[in-house]
């Protein structure tokens, strides 16, 4: 929620800022406020920055619940900015916070968890922009044409400095001590649309000539991400960042699993799987962007031309498999979803402006669509038959669907059981199972389903089931986490 209380004062808040009120010294004021900024912070002969941190993370989109807080870890924290390039580095160490774990974020953590992440002028606009951080943005400011007016910030007298970026409008909230205590801007997400990002500092203090934050927090679509507290800066560090490349293009590889039943592995992951009946076909799984959903959609199109796809299984609302959920509305699919995703798929996903990246759905409205599952739905043409249940207490969200094909003896599964065919860094110790693999052996138990193969979303194919039977025997049950140091 915004606790940032803004007044608006008209021309003569100018007087404030300025000591002038006439409209033609507007800019003037603004761009001298922003420069103030940057002096103060020390950002105008800064060429580079490195600062070390420690706190807590929460993954994104990963929440236990539709509308649930997302799972929180414990986070180390470097990050590595070269303002010249406007190239970031950042490096995170997750452990486990939440015992038991709820919910994503390649959990539970038996490992300490390492990430990178280089992001560039052409990255995507989000959290990690450079612009985002206090002489980051004081540096963009300067470069801009900002506007700027008075408001009340934490009760005090203070100014928003605006500018645009691209196409993303920046708000700086400046305090009365010229000191930045809130970034915030607007970013495209293709689950929640045109969503918030605000990011506040609090606690500057003087490092090697440079004023930074001690506190900053970030908050993505009214959840907070980031809490962090920092422990150490080092201004005009010597880097070598180098810019990222270019993803690698999204794709589909298609392969036959039965008669009319595809994996449709490619990338990026996660993968789906589609079956075919005698007037429709069925796409179980979406992705984690609109165009790997696209491309699921061509490939099947390809491989049962004429054939309509009727039905879209969504497994649940996470992320990385609800991203192209509006992308078969748009496609007039009948999405089959848990009905636990009811208010929050109606409400926020299919409700939310996409004005900043226009997806399909905005550019092709169609109504929705829904199935609402409680245990379980069937479809079936009297030849086939492709039944979906819930899982109960699957750890990973409340409302995770698995889809089976009882003829074949093919179980489709997200998260719960991943197979890349290689050992990961998260693997449990030898001995000991995942909470998850117990919960998938435990429902295929109770539902009497004996598959003989699995399609795992993340994963490159499918594979036996002989390997999550052989997982669950003999092994411990409880999850055993890394404690942070």
């Amino acid at each position: 929620m915004n606790t940032w209380k803004k007044a608006f004062f008209g021309l003569a808040a100018f007087a404030f800022l300025a000591g002038v009120s006439t409209p033609k010294d507007h800019g003037k004021a603004s761009a001298d406020v922003a420069g103030t900024v940057a002096k103060n912070l020390g950002a105008s002969d800064l060429k580079t920055i490195q600062y070390t941190a420690s706190g807590f993370s929460y993954a994104f989109g990963q929440s236990y619940l539709p509308t649930g807080p997302y799972p929180k870890f414990y986070l180390k924290y470097t990050r590595a900015i070269d303002f010249d390039k406007k190239v970031s580095r950042e490096e995170t160490i997750r452990t486990q916070f939440e015992n038991p774990p709820r919910g994503g974020g390649n959990q539970p953590i038996y490992n300490p968890a390492r990430g990178v992440a280089v992001t560039g002028e052409n990255s995507a606009w989000g959290g990690g922009a450079v612009e985002l951080t206090p002489q980051g943005w004081a540096r963009a400011a300067m470069e801009s044409n900002p506007t700027a007016k008075a408001a009340k910030i934490n009760g005090k007298a203070g100014t928003i400095v605006s500018f645009t970026h691209g196409k993303y409008k920046i708000d700086g909230y400046v305090d009365s001590e010229n000191l930045l205590e809130k970034v915030d801007t607007w970013t495209p997400n293709p689950i929640l649309g045109d969503m918030l990002i605000e990011t506040t500092y609090s606690g500057y203090r003087d490092f090697g000539g440079i004023k930074f934050p001690t506190k900053i927090a970030q908050s993505q679509g009214g959840h907070p991400v980031l809490e962090i507290t920092v422990n150490d800066v080092q201004p005009n560090a010597a880097l070598n960042i180098q810019p990222p490349g270019n993803p690698p293009p999204t794709h589909v590889e298609s392969q036959k699993m039965a008669d009319g039943v595809w994996y449709l592995a490619g990338t990026p992951d996660p993968n789906a799987m589609a079956v075919e009946f005698k007037d429709y076909v069925v796409i179980i799984e979406s992705s984690v962007t609109e165009p790997r959903a696209l491309a699921n959609m061509a490939e099947v199109k390809r491989l049962v031309p004429g054939k309509p796809i009727r039905y879209h299984i969504n497994s649940h609302h996470h992320s990385d498999h609800a991203a192209g959920l509006r992308a078969f509305v748009a496609e007039g699919s009948t999405i089959i979803t848990h009905e636990s995703n009811k208010d929050y798929y109606e409400k926020i996903v299919l409700k939310n402006s996409h004005a900043l990246d226009p997806d399909r759905l905005t550019r092709e409205p169609k109504p929705a669509k829904f199935i609402w599952v409680k245990e379980k739905y069937e479809l079936s043409d009297g030849d086939r038959t492709l039944d979906v249940y819930w899982v109960h207490d699957a750890g990973h969200t409340s409302n995770l669907l698995m889809s089976y094909l009882p003829k074949e003896r093919i179980l489709f599964i997200t998260d719960i059981f991943n197979q890349f065919g290689e050992p990961r860094p998260n693997d449990p110790p030898p001995g000991v199972v995942t909470p998850y693999y117990g919960a998938l052996g435990d429902n295929l138990k109770r539902l009497n389903l004996d598959p003989v193969l699995i399609a795992p979303s993340h994963g490159k194919q499918a594979v036996s089931a002989d390997l999550l039977k052989k997982a669950l025997v003999g092994t411990v049950r409880p999850p055993t986490v890394q404690a942070p140091n």
